[in-house]
């Protein structure tokens, strides 16, 4: 059975007065400790929301959000960098009318090529012409977290909320001889 931690406020009050006692490089190691495993349980949830948010792969995602490294604990976060997603990645295959790709619908009047530069793609013809052709992408990740952070901002706001305070004492409890 897991036993159960339950902090109020004067639990809270009394850990961070015994806490402010501690020497500077343990608080340094029990902050950057907590921080990061809390950080890696946001970047899990946020990679969830998001891949099923625009329908992928989560590894597609998971490639694409960063935590912030080398800043102070007040400005750490998730970043998601991410340019629109090749149709190709996502597994995109030549079929008889067009390109099929994986959890979407066929795309008509598409196809996969090699071009000169070692780039695959998909691509569609711009007019009735051979050339010009157009690359065809899929979602952005960091397009779906711009135009609706909401949902994101309440992830995190929850996992820092349910999980830091418990995480520091354990941090702490590891890093304090018996």
């Amino acid at each position: 059975m897991k036993p159960e931690i339950t902090i109020d406020a004067r639990d809270f009050f009394n850990m961070s007065k015994e806490f402010r006692r501690l020497p500077r490089e343990i608080k340094g190691k029990v902050m950057n400790r907590a921080y990061g495993r809390v950080m890696s349980m946001a970047k899990t949830r946020v990679v969830r929301l998001s891949a099923k948010r625009i329908s992928i792969a989560q590894k597609h995602v998971r490639e694409r959000v960063h935590n912030k490294a080398n800043v102070s604990a007040a400005q750490r976060g998730l970043v998601v960098r991410s340019d629109w997603i090749s149709l190709y990645a996502l597994g995109a295959r030549q079929g008889r009318r067009g390109v099929l790709v994986k959890g979407r619908k066929s795309i008509r009047g598409t196809f996969i090529a090699n071009m000169s530069s070692g780039n695959t793609g998909v691509f569609r013809r711009a007019g009735a012409d051979r050339l010009p052709i157009n690359k065809m992408f899929g979602p952005n990740p960091a397009n779906d977290v711009a135009t609706s952070p909401d949902p994101f901002e309440d992830i995190m706001a929850d996992v820092a909320e349910s999980h830091l305070a418990p995480r520091m004492l354990h941090e702490l409890l590891r890093i304090l001889p018996d």
